[in-house]
């Protein structure tokens, strides 16, 4: 009879390896990690009620961390019933501010998501069938985009593709579901591009740098190399709204209120710009104006003049007018006294000025010079005001620097914090 290695005693089987320890898998400590409360997660469940802790820290970072409790609640339905995820940035909602006459400005908010959400919303509903679009079409007044039908009534044409080098004028779009009462029906929208297109104001330079508004309007944003797809998005977002109002009403596309926000910047930039107007006209309203000085005593004989005991001079613009209109030099030292208040060198404040002109700043005549320091002394006033408040008035009520120091490193920040 044979014996086999498995029929030896332990003892016997001295060449058998070590039995391997056992390995601990890497999920063995799923159990310690799994998130057991809703406090601790951003996913909205089925019986929740309001925003969980984690949730509303969450809505910071999408712009809801001043939202009053109403909005909240609000949108938090919003979220619930279409099922988009505001954490995965599915939806927004977005607060603009709106002018009321005789009072306080509104701000409202509005649920905005893309395109691909109102797909999903649709298609959420169990009655969509399919879309059918975006359709594109061309201007009203151009023939090639109507054709004549079998009964002799032009009718639009529209393409499916968009190869035209200028911007089509409309962009269409269908949707096939069922009804509420289930009869199968098409729900059409039409979406004008002059209508949604974001524009902005034209600028141009003027002859010495300054940015003026043309009065003509130009597409902004993604619209310029994009308006095709843009305006077909916002015709599809109006056709899924028409196919299904009580899921998507109060919801809009992004492109949708594209025009909105722009507002929004331009009364932005206009509160901003008569700060800076209201600023101005303060700082050249004529005050007096204190120079700090030493007192020197007369040595006119005869007079009766007692020297003033006080450490003040007060000297006036009128002073720098009875001096006599600057001359030339006095003019580029005054250029390089602007330079120096606004912390840069001359051919840094003049770029746009010898872009605009074609010459550099030592050719410029004695009225040039004088028409380009007009145009910079607001921005020097402003500067002069964060450290030498008196300079800063002394200009504002048309002094020049160079009449009162003609050292141009004296009116810079850094001769201020030294003295």
């Amino acid at each position: 009879m044979t014996t086999t290695q498995q029929d030896k005693p332990a003892a016997v089987r001295q060449d058998a390896p070590a039995p391997p320890e056992p390995i601990t898998p890497l999920n063995d400590n799923r159990a310690e990690m799994a998130i057991q409360t809703a406090d601790q997660v951003l996913e909205i469940t089925a019986d929740q009620r309001f925003w969980t802790k984690a949730q509303r820290s969450a809505l910071a970072s999408i712009g809801l961390a001043n939202a009053p409790t109403h909005e909240q609640v609000a949108f938090f339905h919003i979220c619930k019933s279409t099922g988009l995820d505001p954490f995965r940035r599915e939806i927004y909602y977005i607060g603009r501010t709106r002018k009321v006459y005789n009072k306080p400005d509104e701000l409202i908010y509005t649920a905005q998501t893309g395109i691909d959400g109102f797909r999903h919303i649709g298609q959420r509903t169990k009655r969509f069938i399919r879309r059918q679009g975006p359709f594109w079409t061309g201007p009203e007044d151009d023939p090639k985009w109507w054709v004549e039908g079998e009964d002799g009534i032009n009718r639009r044409r529209w393409v499916d593709v968009w190869l035209g080098e200028e911007h089509p004028a409309a962009a269409m779009c269908r949707i096939e579901h069922y009804s509420i009462a289930g009869d199968r029906t098409v729900s059409q929208a039409v979406a004008l591009f002059k209508e949604f297109a974001v524009t902005k104001d034209e600028w141009t330079n003027d002859a010495f740098g300054e940015g003026r508004r043309t009065g003509n309007k130009v597409l902004s944003g993604l619209w310029p190399g994009m308006g095709t797809h843009m305006i077909g998005k916002v015709a599809e977002a109006q056709a899924w709204r028409v196919a299904f109002p009580r899921e998507l009403t109060g919801i809009y596309e992004h492109d949708e209120m594209g025009r909105a926000d722009a507002e929004q910047r331009e009364l932005a930039r206009e509160e901003g710009a008569a700060r800076r107007r209201a600023a101005r006209s303060e700082a050249s309203q004529p005050g007096p104006v204190i120079i700090r000085g030493t007192v020197v005593e007369s040595t006119t004989e005869g007079s009766g003049a007692e020297p003033e005991q006080g450490g003040d001079q007060q000297p006036s613009p009128s002073q720098d007018d009875a001096a006599g209109p600057p001359t030339l030099d006095e003019l580029r030292a005054e250029l390089r006294a602007y330079a120096a208040a606004l912390g840069r060198n001359v051919t840094q404040v003049t770029r746009r000025w010898r872009e605009s002109n074609g010459k550099n700043t030592t050719e410029a005549t004695p009225e040039e010079l004088s028409q380009l320091l007009d145009g910079l002394r607001d921005h020097v006033v402003a500067a002069l005001r964060e450290y030498n408040d008196d300079a800063a008035q002394y200009l504002a009520a048309g002094g020049m620097l160079v009449r009162q120091n003609p050292d141009h490193r004296a009116w810079g920040r850094r001769a201020a914090d030294q003295a």
